[in-house]
């Protein structure tokens, strides 16, 4: 587990975490600049105030994170469910294709076998139309690969986004107590 002393709105904090202290450093600055830029906006704010304001501001970018997360999911699937469709649609071309060309072999007669040759490449240019369109669904998988890939990062950042959320409600909650605490000790 690691240690950060981080500097939260001048006050400096101990701050344990499973995480690279570099995440912890990159937390502790972004709530620090979300609960200054509160205070710079309003500043009548104290302390309590902006942390709470700010802390409701980063759960608000936390939902938008993971509203956007599942639209993005939905995305991925109605385009795996399109890929699949495409898919069964290419394999029953080429399974009727197949089935074409068995028939044409068979069919072929010395009188025809002009004709029949026309109409065979005629098939083959479907079936170079075919493949053309297979390779258009690969290439269309492809990057629905890479768009799978992009929703998993913008996942796990918003795993940190809410890892950050948590630790910064932690600092709220202990800042909220020590100010509680200095505001109840009696004047001598």
């Amino acid at each position: 587990m690691n240690v950060v002393s981080v500097k939260v709105n001048g006050i400096v904090y101990n701050l344990k975490g499973d995480e690279q202290t570099e995440y912890l450093h990159k937390v502790a600055n972004y709530a620090d600049r979300k609960i200054r830029d509160i205070m710079n906006r309003n500043s009548v704010l104290d302390t309590s105030s902006a942390s709470v304001l700010s802390a409701i501001n980063i759960v608000d970018e936390l939902f938008k994170s993971q509203f956007e997360c599942r639209e993005l999911r939905n995305s991925k699937k109605m385009y795996e469910e399109e890929l699949a469709e495409l898919k069964n649609q290419t394999e029953h071309l080429e399974q009727a294709n197949s089935e074409l060309l068995q028939r044409l072999e068979h069919s072929i007669e010395e009188d025809l076998l002009n004709k029949k040759e026309t109409e065979l490449e005629k098939l083959k240019g479907e079936l170079t139309l075919m493949e053309e369109t297979a390779q258009k669904y690969v290439e269309k998988n492809n990057q629905l690969k890479a768009e799978n890939k992009e929703v998993k990062f913008h996942l796990q950042t918003s795993k940190y986004k809410v890892l950050d959320l948590q630790n910064k409600l932690m600092e709220t909650q202990i800042e909220y107590a020590k100010e509680k605490k200095l505001n109840s000790i009696p004047a001598k």
